[in-house]
């Protein structure tokens, strides 16, 4: 597999690179195109936010309070300053309108593996709030005991490429997929490509993650289950996009954000 880094570097436009070394062919390919989407309003998915390295969009994220987002791990990679990164609001599109933020603290799981996309999970602290409105709302996450089945219907949103070689998307997009649980996932890959119990997939022929940014939510009923985090053939039913599973993740997030927030209390976005 080629690894598709979701990161703009200082100056570089996408391309297939993971920061600034040669493509690996086992590496994992981190999702930036969108296949099988269609337009898409903000205030219809107020949570989603675009995480930007020196002013461009890299990756997604969620809303979880007025000053912390959720997003995945792998988008910050070997980048150590968090004041190169932003986070525009409130905005369908890519590279203007809503509110751009700066950020203070990027929290990257610890036990994060760039070999496996094992712990793909961060918390971005901002140096400021925020403030809600119409096109910009908390999404709801979780409970530990949440659980889904296969085949239920969940949206990814983002501004991933439109095509193979780009170009990315201007305008928010949103694709409908199908969940896929953990043991049926583990069945459609093999060998190098393990899918621990942090993860879950989603996809079908046509369409899957690659219609959201790394990073970006994965929603079914109003409640965030995944984080857009990697997968093999973009749009293939034979190996569906796979994210980070946020139940296995919630007491890790809640000791970061602290009393900002009651996790299992919050308002629902569909």
């Amino acid at each position: 597999m080629a690894m598709f880094w979701s990161s703009l570097l200082v100056g570089l436009a996408l391309a297939d690179f993971i920061v600034g070394s040669p493509l690996s062919p086992n590496a994992k390919t981190s999702f930036i195109r969108i296949v099988g989407g269609q337009d898409a309003n903000i205030q219809d998915y107020p949570y989603q936010v675009s995480i930007m390295l020196d002013s461009s969009h890299v990756c997604g994220g969620s809303i979880l309070t007025t000053t912390f987002i959720l997003s995945a791990a792998h988008c910050f990679y070997e980048v150590s300053s968090p004041s190169r990164f932003t986070i525009r609001v409130g905005s369908s599109s890519r590279t203007s309108g809503g509110t751009v933020l700066q950020v203070l603290k990027i929290n990257s799981h610890s036990s994060f593996n760039f070999d496996t996309f094992d712990y793909d999970v961060a918390v971005v602290q901002l140096a400021s709030a925020m403030s809600f409105g119409t096109g910009v709302q908390p999404i709801q996450l979780p409970t530990a005991t949440t659980s889904f089945s296969n085949g239920q219907i969940a949206v990814a949103t983002g501004w991933g490429y439109v095509a193979n070689d780009g170009p990315l998307a201007s305008v928010l997009q949103v694709v409908t997929i199908p969940l896929i649980t953990t043991t049926t996932c583990r069945t459609k890959y093999y060998g190098s490509d393990p899918i621990s119990d942090r993860m879950i997939c989603a996809g079908s022929a046509g369409k899957d993650s690659c219609t959201g940014d790394s990073g970006g939510p994965l929603v079914s009923n109003g409640i965030q289950l995944g984080i857009v985090s990697w997968g093999d053939v973009c749009g293939q039913a034979s190996t569906p996009g796979v994210y980070t599973k946020i139940t296995e993740f919630l007491t890790y997030i809640n000791g970061i954000i602290g009393s900002s927030r009651n996790l299992n209390s919050t308002k629902t976005v569909s």
